[in-house]
Formats: C-alpha cells, sequence, structure tokens
C-alpha cells in the first residue's frame, strides 16, 4: 500500500511544533481526517517534525492544486458537502484537521507574530498536497471557528476563492447545544481566553445559549468582512441542490454525469458516519 506522510497534529506551543504521519490516500475518504487516522493506520505509519521554518521542499509541480476552501456556520451540512466533493476520485477532501487547528490555536494563545503563522500555515496546508492515489486536486473545510482567522487563509492563498454555508442562527444553535461539542465546549473552560479573544466586548458568560449566539453571529460577521470577490456564500439546506450549479463553477470544478448522480446518493446518507438515512428513521 502506498503512503505518505502527511501533517496529523501540531501542539499549542509559542513555538508550534507538527507532526506528520505515513498514511494511505483513504484517510481523506473519511468524514474527519483525524478520526480516520486510527482506521487506516499500518504497521508502517512511522511518525516524524514538519519543519514550520522551510518552505516545502516539494516542487510546485508536483503539489496537487487548491481548488477551494470551505467556511460555516458549525451544523449547517458542511460535512455533506465535502462528502459529496469526494464523489470524485480526483477529489481530496481535507476535513477539520487538528494540524491547522493546533497552529492556530498557538497563534491565540501565544500571540504569534502575523508573518510566522502565515509561512506555518502554508508550510501545513502545502504539506497535505502531495500527490499520492487518483486525486489531482483539493478542497479543505476547514473548522467553523477557522473564520475567525479567513484573512490569514487569504493572504497565505489569496488567488483560492471560498465558500461560506450559512444557516438561521437559532437552528445552529439549537443543534449545537444538543451536540455539546466544538465551541460549546470553550464555554465551560474555566480560561475564558478563546471566548475572550473571539467575542470580545461581546463575550456572553450568562448562559450557553447566549454565548453560542453571539458566536455564531460573530463568524457570520467575519465571513461577511472578506467578501472580496472569489467568494460564494450560500444557505443552509437550499445549498445541497446548487451543487451543480454554482459551487463546482465556483471552485472551477468539472463532474461528470455519473459522479453528479453520485452526489445525489450521497445525500441519502448520514454525512458523519456513511450510514443510510432510512436506517435511522425506522431506529
Amino acid at each position: 500500500m502506498k503512503t505518505a506522510y502527511f501533517p496529523i497534529h501540531t501542539y499549542v506551543s509559542k513555538t508550534p511544533v507538527t507532526i506528520c504521519e505515513k498514511l494511505p490516500a483513504e484517510v481523506f475518504g473519511y468524514p474527519f481526517f483525524n478520526d480516520a487516522i486510527p482506521l487506516v493506520r499500518t504497521e508502517n505509519s512511522l511518525k516524524n517534525e514538519l519543519d514550520l521554518n522551510t518552505e516545502n521542499t516539494l516542487k510546485n509541480k508536483q503539489l496537487l492544486q487548491i481548488k477551494g476552501f470551505i467556511f460555516h456556520t458549525s451544523h449547517c451540512g458542511s460535512t455533506l458537502l465535502s462528502n459529496m466533493f469526494k464523489a470524485s476520485k480526483k477529489t481530496r477532501v481535507i476535513s477539520e484537521t487538528e494540524a491547522i487547528n493546533g497552529l492556530l490555536l498557538s497563534a491565540v494563545f501565544y500571540n504569534l507574530e502575523e508573518r510566522s503563522l502565515l509561512k506555518s500555515l502554508k508550510t501545513i496546508m502545502e504539506a497535505y498536497l502531495k500527490p499520492l492515489g487518483e486525486a489531482t486536486q483539493v478542497v479543505f473545510k476547514l473548522t467553523s471557528w477557522n473564520i475567525f482567522f479567513i484573512e490569514i487563509f487569504k493572504k497565505a492563498f489569496p488567488h483560492v476563492p471560498w465558500i461560506f454555508i450559512n444557516r438561521k442562527t437559532e437552528e445552529v444553535v439549537a443543534s449545537l447545544s444538543k451536540s455539546g461539542r466544538g465551541f460549546v465546549e470553550w464555554f465551560h473552560n474555566p480560561n475564558n481566553l478563546l471566548q475572550n479573544h473571539f467575542l470580545g466586548d461581546k463575550k456572553q458568560a450568562e448562559s450557553v445559549e447566549k454565548y453560542l449566539l453571539a458566536m455564531v453571529e460573530a463568524h457570520k460577521r467575519a465571513a461577511e468582512k472578506c467578501r472580496y470577490g472569489n467568494d460564494l456564500f450560500v444557505e443552509y439546506p437550499s445549498f445541497l441542490n446548487e451543487f451543480k450549479s454554482k459551487i463546482l463553477p465556483h471552485f472551477n470544478l468539472k463532474y461528470s454525469e455519473m459522479e453528479l448522480q453520485a452526489t445525489e446518493e450521497i445525500k441519502k446518507y448520514d454525512s458523519k458516519s456513511f450510514q443510510n438515512k432510512a436506517i435511522f428513521a425506522k431506529e
């Protein structure tokens, strides 16, 4: 089985360290990159450290092309959309990797200098572009709160188009409240640094609901501030029917009729587990 080194984790630190692991292309076939690692790990899954202070050693012509970024509010169908992109074996989707999250959290906790942050982010992301398997193009689906760093992403990759998936705030809050995961957990952390950093004087410590309302609205404001021309704002759930007409053209992607039919089938499955939605309806 062919493998390559890909970033799996960045330790939150004043001097961030990113760890890579030797993994097969199958790691990109799961809903979330880091969840897939223990499932595809082999006896030859060696690890090494990614040098964030040097440029990628691969020549640009050897790297796959980044076709687009997916930003979102959380709990808005972004995982389903990333699975739809995977209907084509040509498209590799990097979904919410902890290597990127760890670097950005380091920027919050240790106030990393922008030039260093930009270089490290670009190095990490380019490490996911190594050729392996049938993929020829890459889409990054970022963790929802990464939207607060969208200007950094745009500076690192100024010509890459991006989309923002919006959903009614009240619906996102209701869904997040049930899951209790993601940035919901920040509310219960005795260290309020993350809440203070992203919400500033709009921070909400009175209740989880008020905090989530403020966070979701802050996501949307951050996206709106960066509408410079290569963006596309879509709404949940209507965007699921705009995959062919709007989203693929925006990312300059072309899918065959067979691949497009496959995206319709993907809508029938639970996006985070690939189980048929009909099964859940019977339970």
